[in-house]
């Protein structure tokens, strides 16, 4: 059996820096000859597609995969699926976009965008300039792009999910005499610039020109034209390939410059030594190494001092840029390229004496049973809290697994010996590894380190394993790590929804049902995505039972308007006692009914007839007319005639009455009938008939009355006044006759008319017809209220004389309001009321002679 392999084997030495360069897969997939794809790998781990290229002549059947589709692959080779595009040999340039989606830039300015999950793709222009000129080449960031046109202009999109394209400054001018496009470009995306707009970077001639929306800079350099650039993670260095012998273009040294992004400092410069090999492809290791691969098959590693590594293949790589390092992976093999940590270092590198080294040690010699384990535990107790840290952090850079073990184990091991030692930062390396090697396991084909995994949101991460259709997995990971399954549950049935195209929408409702219930104990908090995908691939049946469990109104309404289930929708709107969905839901059906099924759909439920009528009468709406009478809601109809009444008459009081308006009531008594009319036909309301049939004979009167004073000076208006206030006016006006005549014709009853005929007499100040009112009989209202009027009028001597007419106990205190203070006390005294006659004593301070006959009144009857 032969030793395990040290860790440093794959380390390689850059002075006092070490890279490795780790074999992540050997590749599942068919042999390929990716010389004839068009490839595009995502980062994070994510997959790689590949495209036929068009511009190359292949002969037929000598390679798998030449059918005109985009075949999607895992990072391990294994098949993911097949996007079926049309319009394939129209394609400018496709990558991957932060979430996994294959966006693809068509040549007639045309964005393309396709989910793994089976989502219906989407699409946008990139503008009528762009289609115009055309589309000859694009570049990505995470979730934009940037796209260069026929006449060499860039249009760009800083967000693929809200596009909005958008020109970049002209600087076709620059290198317009040549008639060519530039040697080549790249982008600095915006989180990577001062003004947060994306900047391109174009190799014109011998110098670069740095493009933003604003304007174009000329950086002034003569070492061109480069043939690739590329930018740092960071943003903060650009990597420029020339070719030293530009006579013989592509088939020279290549001389490679590492600059600062101002192109003020050169950091590195390296020239390969070997002729006639192209660059095949140029990324970033980490921030500070540039990594080229040449078409020979070698790569090569340039390092901030100018110092190289070099790694032969048997074929060209295609890199890929990460956060902490580069993958390079060809037809047989995935390799993962990065800076080795300083925690491995201190672990791993071959003469350490760090304490963790000691610990790792430590744990080999209990293993191996022996004495000197003890002792070297021992030796590092002062710094064991650093060396556990140590062997975790190193533990999380590893990519081996048992190396992972080790270090776990030997910082556990140390954790041991330690009094007072929190192990919350060893249990989550612990579940972060296990998730990150189930993740770049063969099966699942995600290679990422547990940087790159701690640098993405949980729920990103189970999204890719839902693109993959790994729902058993997603489901396991969502419980270990202790987050929500529901994200998972989802994506399942709808994909079991779309690949379930033989079942019927019972089967398949159960069978949903069934798992869905098994795999959640609380249920789904949604149910709106999965009825969605039901109703689009045709189980509408299905989308509508689904729906049933949606405990959200708000989310229920749309899909099952859109499903047009209106019925449905009305009940569950009102259902949800929300008056706002309720309506959502009115104004749909309105404009996609016809009036008359409107009027039944809206008719069949209380609340919602309610509420269309509330708005149609806030909105003076004509359509609450026929729905009246389609209902056969005789009342309401009526009530409809008397409100447009009120309405009208409103609007002729707030603005000048012209001559028109003013012969306007013969109108309003036709309506009116109109409404009486209609009240006939319901005999439940005699009330309101009778009341509609008085209230047409007042308008009537009212017209008449209007016409009888218009001769007089003393003339007004009448229609439109309630009966009480018609009464009041005419005995207001001093027509006491006509006033008399509206009592008797109208049954006005008399308690009611003597309070308007007082209270209409005081404002008139017609104290002789007060007082005929008076002594015409007894008052069915008493006479305080007369008092109480004249007092009101300020009219003391008028409610003097009634008030000898009011009850016994009243007349002191209306004497006392009065000022009539002898008088006061002669009722007081008649009633015997101490407590009134200390009261107008003490109001009659002026007048002594009362006073001391108030007092002597006082003292008879107290005595008495």
């Amino acid at each position: 059996m032969s030793a395990p392999v040290h860790p440093t084997s794959e380390w390689h030495a850059m002075q006092d820096v070490f890279y490795r360069k780790h074999r992540i897969y050997q590749m599942q997939w068919a042999e390929l000859d990716l010389a004839r794809f068009r490839v595009a790998a995502s980062s994070f781990g994510g997959p790689i597609a590949l495209l036929r290229d068009d511009r190359l002549l292949l002969e037929a059947g000598s390679a798998p995969l030449l059918d005109s589709a985009i075949h999607v692959f895992s990072a391990s080779g294994q098949t993911i699926g097949k996007i079926e595009y049309d319009g394939l040999h129209h394609i400018a340039g496709f990558s991957w976009n932060g979430r996994e989606q294959l966006v693809c830039v068509q040549e007639d300015a045309t964005v393309r965008i396709f989910s793994l999950s089976g989502q219906e793709p989407t699409s946008f222009s990139l503008g009528a300039e762009a289609q115009s000129s055309g589309i000859i080449d694009c570049r990505f960031w995470d979730q934009g792009l940037v796209a260069m046109t026929g006449d060499f202009r860039f249009v760009y999109v800083n967000d693929i999910g809200e596009p909005k394209p958008k020109l970049l400054a002209d600087a076709a001018s620059l290198h317009a005499p040549t008639g060519l496009p530039p040697h080549s470009w790249a982008i600095v995306p915006p989180h990577l610039t001062l003004s947060h707009h994306v900047e391109v970077l174009a190799s014109v001639g011998t110098t670069i020109l740095s493009i933003d929306a604003v304007g174009v800079q000329d950086q002034l350099l003569d070492h061109g034209p480069y043939a690739r650039i590329s930018v740092s993670p960071n943003g903060r260095l650009a990597a420029l390939c020339s070719n030293k012998d530009r006579a013989s273009g592509d088939n020279g040294l290549w001389r490679i410059q590492v600059v600062s992004m101002d192109f003020q400092r050169s950091f590195s410069e390296y020239t390969n030594s070997t002729a006639d090999d192209r660059l095949f492809d140029i990324a970033w290791c980490g921030s500070d190494a540039a990594v080229a691969s040449f078409a020979s098959g070698d790569t090569l590693l340039v390092g901030p001092f100018g110092d190289t590594l070099t790694f032969t293949h048997d074929a060209p790589m295609h890199l890929v840029q990460e956060l902490d390092g580069v993958r390079m992976f060809n037809a047989l093999s995935h390799e993962f390229l990065c800076k080795v940590s300083e925690d491995a270092k201190s672990v791993f590198q071959i003469g350490s004496t760090s304490a963790a080294a000691l610990l790792y040690d430590a744990l080999d010699g209990i293993r191996a049973h022996s004495s000197r384990a003890d002792e070297t535990v021992r030796s590092i107790r002062d710094d064991m809290p650093q060396a556990v840290d140590t062997c975790i952090a190193a533990a999380g850079s590893e990519p081996i697994t048992d190396l992972q073990q080790s270090l776990l184990r030997a910082a556990s091991l140390g954790k041991s010996f330690l009094p007072v030692f929190s192990g919350d930062k060893l249990v989550d390396m612990c579940r972060n590894l296990r998730v990150v090697n189930c993740l770049t396991s063969y099966n699942v084909g995600i290679p990422v380190s547990l940087l790159q995994f701690q640098s993405l949101p949980f729920e990103e991460w189970v999204a890719r394993l839902l693109n993959r259709n790994q729902h058993r997995l997603a489901a396991a990971v969502c419980r270990y790590m202790e987050q929500p399954v529901d994200q998972v549950y989802v994506h399942w049935a709808c994909a079991k929804i779309r690949t379930s195209s033989t079942l019927d929408d019972d089967t398949l409702y159960h069978a949903l049902r069934d798992r869905l219930d098994t795999l959640s104990s609380t249920g789904i908090a949604s149910y709106v995505d999965i009825a969605e995908v039901a109703n689009h691939c045709g189980y509408q049946r299905l989308a509508i039972k689904l729906l049933q469990h949606e405990p959200r109104a708000a989310n229920q309404v749309p899909l099952l308007i859109s499903m047009n289930q209106d019925r449905a929708a009305m009940d569950e709107a009102i259902r949800s006692c929300d008056a706002d969905l309720v309506y959502f839901v009115i104004f749909h059906l309105f404009k996609a009914m016809p009036l008359g099924e409107f009027f039944q759909v809206v008719g069949r439920t209380q609340a919602a007839g309610r509420l269309f009528e509330r708005y149609c009468i806030d909105q003076n709406s004509p359509v609450l007319e026929d729905y009246y009478f389609q209902d056969d809601a005789f009342a309401k109809s009526a009530r409809l005639i008397v409100i447009d009444n009120l309405r009208r008459k409103r609007r002729k009081g707030e603005s000048a009455a012209t001559a028109e308006e003013e012969d306007d009531v013969p109108k309003l008594v036709a309506n009116l009938k109109v409404a009486l009319k209609i009240l006939h036909n319901d005999r439940t309301r005699v009330l309101e008939t009778a009341a509609m049939d008085t209230q047409i004979r007042l308008v009537q009167t009212q017209r008449q009355l209007e016409t009888e004073m218009s001769a007089a000076t003393n003339g007004g208006e009448f229609v439109g006044l309630p009966l009480n206030e018609t009464l009041a006016q005419c005995l207001v006006k001093g027509n006491y006759a006509r006033a008399s005549k509206l009592r008797t014709e109208f049954k006005v009853p008399e308690r009611r008319y003597y309070w308007i005929k007082l209270h209409a007499l005081v404002l008139r100040r017609d104290w002789a017809e007060l007082a005929r009112l008076a002594n015409a009989k007894k008052s069915p209202i008493g006479y305080r209220p007369f008092v109480d009027e004249c007092i009101a009028a300020l009219q003391y001597q008028e409610a003097a004389k009634y008030i000898p007419r009011c009850d016994a106990q009243d007349r002191p205190q209306l004497f006392l309001r009065i000022g009539f203070f002898r008088e006061a006390a002669q009722a007081a005294t008649a009633a015997k009321d101490v407590d009134m006659l200390r009261q107008i004593h003490a109001a009659a301070a002026r007048d002594s002679t009362l006073q001391h006959d108030i007092a002597q009144q006082i003292e008879q009857l107290t005595r008495s």
